[in-house]
């Protein structure tokens, strides 16, 4: 499974935590997560800057 071969490789090399993205709506994939002892970070949001807003951004 490839999640399981990258946690492999961040204990590997000395990482102390491993992050990934599931929609709220996919019940199945937070279950499976969660059984396998993974914790939802409930106060995290994903900021995401394209198009127009992004050009002027880094424009400003």
């Amino acid at each position: 499974m490839l999640l399981s071969s990258v946690a492999k490789q961040a204990v590997k090399v000395g990482y102390g935590k491993l992050d990934w993205l599931v929609l709220d709506w996919n019940v199945n994939a937070i279950r499976f997560y969660e059984e396998m002892g993974a914790k939802m970070l409930r106060e995290w949001r994903i900021c995401r800057l394209t198009g127009d807003a992004l050009s002027a951004y880094a424009n400003a």
